[in-house]
């Protein structure tokens, strides 16, 4: 029986559907290969980084459309790449437990000492607090006594996000992401039929949440991190809400909601978080260097090593905002016996480094 030309048409495009689809799930992850040395990963990030950051200032200066774009770029100041609303830094405790296992008494769990701590909390992208976004999480202690492995002595920094994993394998996807964002192009990233990033979009979409308050949300270091200097420790961090008092009713709803969320919060009582490891047992199924991988918990439950208490402050004048925009954190900023892994981690410390020090050294 012969087909009409309607059916002929219908039946090529049903095929071509199909061999796109299949292209789509067999395609191979990233372009760019894992075999790019950290150096070139490191340069190429930095530069596109840069050229975005400088771009994207120049267009929201002339639109002075909020306060992050107003009040701070008037102050010369070039906005994060990522973590880019700056909600809130905050004083706090940091309290070691007593009595931990013996195989987590490393570095600052090493005795139950309390530490000075600062917390800025952030929006991954969105100045709008009231929309869908990844939250993000940096700690500063104080006070921190051993060997530094890079950047200030006594201080150790920890980065955290509010999605268990990271949207991307490899420093090489990630990298193919800064260059579709510098294109303008973040959708083909995620959905080029010849190199599809259908994973990291489902990741995405995931974790991007609203949320009442950053004060009840979890938070994830997403990579893993040594545990000891003379160990073979691998471990990822997690902040634990443990609060008496929670939102139940967004507070003042709008653009920087979360700072009214906050002072209600601290106003009833502390804001607290449990600071907890989850040790790798399984190498397979727990990879260092594919961030994309959430740790199973059933297999190896997250350990709570201290708790941090945050009390009743004065934290959203004009010049606590624009202290916690100019301030910075990385990884790197670490004890020796807290060493970042995996290759994630390696070009953290460049790619951070010198996004502080353009954010620093302003625009013309």
């Amino acid at each position: 029986m012969m087909m009409n030309q309607q059916t002929v048409w219908c039946y090529q495009l049903h095929v071509s559907y199909k061999f796109l689809l299949l292209i789509v799930l067999t395609s191979g992850c990233s372009s760019t290969g894992n075999d790019a040395s950290i150096e070139q990963l490191e340069a190429e990030m930095n530069q596109r980084i840069e050229l975005i950051s400088r771009s994207e200032t120049e267009v929201n200066i002339e639109s002075q459309s909020n306060e992050i774009y107003g009040n701070v770029l008037q102050k010369k100041v070039i906005p994060r790449f990522n973590q880019a609303k700056t909600v809130a830094c905050l004083n706090a405790h940091f309290q070691v437990h007593d009595k931990l296992p013996e195989n987590l008494q490393h570095g600052i769990f090493s005795s139950a000492k309390n530490y000075p701590a600062i917390l800025r909390f952030a929006n991954a992208t969105n100045h709008d607090d009231s929309k869908k976004d990844i939250r993000g999480v940096s700690i500063r202690l104080s006070n921190v006594e051993g060997d530094i492995l890079w950047g200030q002595p006594g201080i150790q920094d920890f980065i955290f996000n509010s999605y268990p994993a990271l949207f991307v394998a490899t420093p090489e996807q990630f990298l193919e992401f800064i260059q579709a964002r510098q294109e303008d192009a973040k959708l083909s990233f995620f959905f080029n039929p010849f190199n599809p990033h259908l994973k990291s979009f489902w990741i995405v979409f995931k974790a991007r949440e609203k949320h009442k308050s950053l004060f009840d949300i979890r938070y994830w270091s997403t990579v893993p991190f040594q545990l000891g200097e003379a160990t073979d420790q691998v471990v990822k961090y997690s902040l634990i809400p443990c609060s008496d008092y929670t939102t139940k009713k967004v507070v003042s709803p709008g653009e920087h909601q979360f700072r009214g969320a906050m002072k209600k919060h601290l106003k009833q009582t502390q804001a607290c978080f449990y600071f907890a490891v989850q040790p790798q047992v399984d190498v397979q199924t727990m990879p260092i260097e594919d961030a994309s991988v959430i740790w199973d918990e059933t297999v190896s439950p997250f350990q709570k090593v201290a708790t941090i208490r945050i009390s009743e402050q004065n934290f959203d004048t004009p010049d606590a905002l624009k202290a916690c925009e100019q301030s910075s954190f990385n990884p790197w900023q670490s004890l020796s016996a807290h060493k970042p892994l995996g290759k994630m981690n390696a070009v953290r410390r460049s790619v951070y480094d010198k996004a502080a020090k353009l954010r620093g050294s302003g625009f013309k």
